[in-house]
């Protein structure tokens, strides 16, 4: 890329450093200037953007250069010789030069926009409004870590308000456009007050109000590289939610993609949830337009640049509202995928008026006819140009202009005390093809003129747009009580901000993911600001990871995506168009998907008892497909990635209002992509923690048998990270019994195989070995299971060497339920355990729709109200939790041919609580990594393993199988596979 050097060296040199146009101090040039004072060999810094930092690394190092940092796929920040720099320009893997972009700017209180309605104090509202209030009277406080990046003045910290004032080891300062800076700076006492220093302590102040016992660690970080480094730091420490209440640039296409967007995926990589506010630019900070092919206006003079009029008439200047170090976000286009010979090349131009246009042009106050304000779309004819801001999009550079510069006009004209002026021209020669030119133009601070911004996308901007599901960006409800000012309802009459950025991204995904209350009470903005709250999405940000630190305090989710997808859970709905005075509208790109909410706070868990089994004729309670919905039409899918589903079963359906767990099977329809579906009691269990349903395959049909103890409310809660559509039939349930019983006990056995078509040893007397289609075929009995004082079987069922797609159907013999037990296609083993009442003769069968081989093994019965009175077999449910991971530190996979015994009772907590003595355990167990196609048998410890299978698989495909798997008398069972493979168990319960 050697012909871009000449215009590199200008803009690290020059073209960033004259006024209006300003970099971050010290200036390159300025530097530049003191090496040489010195009798140094004058160097630069410089970002690199490139695909490929490896290769950047060996260059830089090649020419005698320093690397500073990097964010890999992205970027290379470096220090390099002056003389060197045209060397680096032209290396292959060079895409373009750009000065170091500070991504973490200090932010200074929202003032109140001059059309807006007021907002009011609302001492500890977000506290109160999030329900944050009755978790910590209930003993929850957010004992968690928690990180802020930010900026900080540790002379204005108050312990009162914000805890111990923080020492070396919870802080964290780099920025490397200092050249090798300590940042002491930035955390000098008391020096930066009112220069936004004090930010951070405002959101630090947040987060101790909603988690009061949370440790914090600070952050400061100037350049994307150093971001990176921050969240590495983070992670050492052990940190698992960070939040963010900065903007930044403009880096990317607003589809998540760019630097910043690449430290969120690292972050979440590490398993990091971050929160983030959305911006502040709903109002008056962002302009979108669309450029025709033409801009030919003739008779104006006008040609060749952007129009910003949204009629019949012609306006190519816009106004930006701002005094010196007025913030551009950047000028980008949207030609980012585009190849570079296609691209479209566009200059900024930067004028300033030279006489004050407001003095003489006036428009009437839309809500007071007695006032006036400045009619901001009039455009004074005494402009002076100031400089030229022009990067060469035909040879390598972004479709991006302008991003990170400031804005210094040399007037105080206007209410904001300075004008400027944009221009933005199309350069001759420039690509004009295709389809047309979404334009952008953002401002970090400042406003533009009344009648050209637009809420909708102002939230595409770095680390907002991330499509990272550990991502969570939030917007504000401000006034937070959701009061609606009557004077300006035509204007405003939602709870939403009227200032709060809005969605879609650029690649039309809603933002922001939630929103949370603003114009909180403040120790460090209080009544001398305005207004006297801390306001702003970056007080919103930290109330909802304050939120998030109670619900990994609780042990209701593990942090990365589950901590997220629970925040976005909690939440209520909020109409867009008036606030909450309309019907629901669900998820949208005001509110996200609604204002966060803590739900009550859960009783304490009930001490673990008995209950007994009472099966059911299988049926359906939940089918989110529209097109034959069964439950609640608030479920009715299909449901996005992370989804979480909340599911009354206690007292529906034949289901005791006392139920204590419930077997299901569940199946999922039409994912959006791959991953686990997890089933947990409501608000007893944490999210992520376990899973129930593995899902190989976008758009597969699969089920899974689980038993799932009953949680708060009566609910069970079905987390589905690849989205899609859920199946429930429930197939009985567990209720509070005596100690000794008759009937619900659940006898477990060592596994038998029963039932074979493939072979005339294993089918019913008279039944020649072929593929049923279309037909039940009887299950033989099994020898360990008497004869009299059974009501149900304990199964698992598997379909293989199927000629098509299908289902088997395990039932009661001479009925016909309408649910599925196994899912099938062609070719490929399938397996499902189910437990199915007897029906006829004491006898279950199984049903093919197409034709496909039926296996069948037994793994133990339930009695019936004939059977010996017993204390032995009643289940008792426990936490949901891995119990077993071959992934782990010190474990190994299962190796093809040789058994693993594996203890599963009288493990110490936090893994679940089986006693030792237990008769058998109720799993979910998965299979991954798997060497080749095969399956997993589960069996008691001590015993030959019997031929049975408990699950099969695909090579490298997770799946997994819910089953009853009796234990030795020590409490262990046995695995057996033929093939090497990775295994997980969970225990949901286990029985006397």
């Amino acid at each position: 890329m050697i012909n871009q050097f000449r215009a590199t060296v200008a803009l690290i040199l020059a073209a960033t450093i004259i006024a209006p146009i300003t970099s971050n101090p010290p200036t390159v040039l300025a530097f530049v200037a003191a090496r040489t004072r010195a009798g140094l060999l004058p160097s630069v810094a410089v970002e690199a953007i490139t695909k490929d930092t490896d290769a950047v690394r060996a260059v830089v190092h090649e020419l005698g250069g320093v690397v500073v940092g990097a964010v890999d796929g992205e970027l290379v920040q470096l220090r390099l010789p002056l003389a060197k720099l045209a060397a680096l320009a032209g290396a292959p893997a060079v895409d373009f030069l750009q000065t170091p972009r500070d991504v973490t700017r200090p932010v200074v209180q929202s003032q109140l926009p001059d059309l807006g309605p007021g907002v009011g104090g609302t001492v500890g509202s977000n506290v109160l409004l999030t329900n944050a209030q009755a978790w910590q009277a209930a003993g929850v406080d957010g004992s968690v870590k928690v990180g802020i990046i930010d900026y900080f003045d540790r002379g204005l910290w108050n312990p009162a308000e914000e805890g111990p004032v923080p020492d070396q080891a919870h802080i964290f300062c780099q920025d490397t456009t200092t050249f090798g800076s300590v940042c002491s700076d930035i955390f000098q006492d008391g020096l930066n007050s009112g220069d936004g220093f004090e930010h951070g302590l405002a959101v630090a102040q947040v987060i101790k109000d909603m988690a009061p016992a949370a440790e914090l660690y600070l952050a400061t970080a100037a350049t994307a590289s150093d971001l990176r480094a921050a969240i590495d730091w983070f992670s050492q420490n052990n940190v698992p939610i960070v939040t963010r209440s900065l903007g930044a640039a403009y880096d990317g296409a607003g589809d998540g993609t760019g630097p910043l967007g690449s430290v969120v995926d690292y972050a979440a990589s590490l398993g990091i949830t971050w929160f983030n506010s959305a911006g502040n630019d709903g109002l008056d900070g962002y302009v979108r337009a669309t450029v025709p092919l033409n801009l030919d206006y003739p008779g104006t003079g006008d040609d060749g640049y952007v129009d910003f009029d949204n009629g019949a008439a012609v306006d190519t200047y816009l106004r930006v509202n701002g005094n010196c170090f007025t913030q551009l976000d950047g000028v980008r286009w949207s030609d980012w995928n585009l190849p570079v010979a296609l691209r479209s090349d566009y200059g900024v131009e930067v004028y300033e008026p030279v006489t004050d246009p407001d003095a003489s042009h006036r428009v009437s106050h839309p809500f007071d006819p007695a006032l006036t304000l400045a009619d901001e779309n009039y455009n004074p004819t005494d402009l002076r140009l100031v400089t030229t801001i022009d990067s060469d999009q035909s040879n390598g550079a972004p479709p991006l202009e302008a991003a990170g510069s400031e804005l210094c006009p040399g007037n105080l004209f206007g209410a904001s005390h300075g004008l400027t002026y944009l221009r933005i021209k199309r350069n001759v020669g420039s690509p004009v093809t295709g389809a047309l030119d979404t334009l952008e133009v953002a401002l970090g601070t400042g406003s533009v003129e009344r009648g050209r911004a637009q809420g909708e996308y102002s939230a595409a901007k770095p680390i907002v747009d991330s499509a990272n599901p550990m991502l969570v960006s939030v917007g504000a409800i401000d006034p937070a009580l959701a009061q609606v000012n009557p004077d300006a309802a035509a204007l405003y009459p939602e709870a939403i901000a009227i200032y709060s950025s809005q969605g879609p991204t650029n690649d039309g995904r809603a933002k922001p993911d939630v929103s949370a209350p603003s114009c909180v009470a403040s120790t460090v903005y209080t009544a001398a600001s305005n207004p006297a709250c801390f306001n702003g999405t970056s007080a919103a940000a930290p109330t909802v990871a304050g939120m998030a630190a109670l619900l990994l305090d609780a042990g209701l989710a593990v942090s990365g995506a589950p901590l997220a997808a629970a925040v976005k859970h909690f939440t209520f709905d909020r109409n867009v168009a008036q606030g909450n005075l309309l019907p629901l509208d669900g998820a949208d790109n005001k509110y996200g998907a609604g204002q966060v909410l803590l739900p009550a706070v859960p009783p304490p868990t009930p001490f673990p008892s008995t209950s007994a089994y009472v099966p059911l004729v299988p049926r359906r309670v939940l089918d989110t497909r529209p097109t034959s919905l069964v439950g609640p039409v608030e479920l009715a899918g299909p449901h996005r990635p992370y989804d979480m589903i909340d599911l009354v079963v206690a007292g529906t359906s034949d289901v005791a209002t006392n139920a204590t767990a419930v077997a299901v099977n569940i199946t999922s329809v039409g994912a959006a992509s791959d991953g686990y579906i997890q089933a947990v009691p409501y608000l007893r269990s944490a999210y992520g923690a376990s899973s129930t349903l593995n899902i190989a395959v976008p758009r597969e049909t699969r089920p899974n048998f689980a038993i799932v103890p009953v949680g708060v409310d009566g609910k069970i809660s079905i987390y589905t990270v690849p989205g899609g559509q859920i199946i429930v039939d429930v197939l009985g349930y567990f209720a509070p019994s005596a100690p000794s019983v008759s009937a619900g006990r659940v006898v477990s056995i060592a596994p038998q195989r029963v039932l074979d078509t493939r072979t005339a040893d294993l089918v019913p007397a008279g039944w020649s070995p072929h593929q049923p289609a279309g037909e039940s075929v009887l299950v033989p009995a099994a020898s360990a299971v008497p004869a009299t004082g059974v009501a149900a079987l304990v199964l698992n069922v598997t379909a293989t060497d199927a000629v098509g797609s299908g289902y088997l159907r395990a039932e009661p013999t001479g009925t016909t339920p309408s649910s599925s037990t196994v899912n099938y296609v062609a070719r490929l083993d399938s397996a499902n355990s189910v437990i199915v009442p007897v029906g006829a003769y004491g006898m279950v069968s199984v049903f093919s729709n197409n034709a496909a081989h039926i296996v069948v093994d037994v793994m133990g019965y339930v009695t019936d109200s004939v059977a010996p009175m017993s204390d032995a077999g009643l289940f008792v449910p426990v936490l949901t939790a891995r119990a077993y991971d071959s992934r782990d530190a010190g474990e190994s996979a299962l190796v093809a041919g040789v058994v693993r015994s594996i203890a599963l009772a009288g493990l110490a907590a936090p893994l679940p609580s089986v006693p030792v003595g237990a008769s058998a355990v109720s799993i979910n167990l998965t299979a991954a990594d798997q060497a080749g196609p095969g399956f997993v048998g589960a069996y008691p410890s001590g015993t030959t393993w019997p031929g049975t299978s408990s699950l099969n698989f695909q090579t490298g495909q997770p799946v997994a199988n819910g089953s009853v798997v009796k234990l030795s008398p020590t409490g262990l069972i046995d695995l057996f596979s033929n093939w090497q493979t990775h295994v997980i168990i969970d225990v949901n319960g286990y029985f006397t």
